[in-house]
């Protein structure tokens, strides 16, 4: 059986991901400004040197929002068969008490 906090712990980082997930990056927005700006030729477009710095750091931001959601998923995965593991231990003490009466 889970505790309140630690339930209460899975739902706040599902909600964490949720939001985060649905928020654009800056990045993406700054990428997106970019191909506007370079499309009319405008001086303040970004170098390819600039744009490849960001689409690392977007990809450093997607690397560590995934390893979150695993290391989430891996703490929900662990509650959910622990009371798994509960629920079938009870399930065998009632038929054995149902067996005996």
């Amino acid at each position: 059986m889970t505790t309140p906090i630690q339930s209460l712990y899975v739902k706040k980082e599902f909600q964490r991901q949720q939001i985060s997930e649905a928020q654009p990056t800056m990045q993406s927005n700054i990428i997106n400004l970019n191909l506007e700006l370079e499309t009319r030729e405008n001086h303040r477009a970004l170098t390819p040197k600039q744009e490849m710095t960001i689409e690392l750091r977007n990809d450093y931001n997607k690397k560590a929002r995934l390893r979150r959601a695993i290391e989430f998923h891996k703490v929900a995965y662990k509650h959910r068969v622990k009371e798994y593991k509960e629920i079938a231990e009870r399930i065998e003490l009632q038929e054995e008490k149902l067996l005996d009466a």
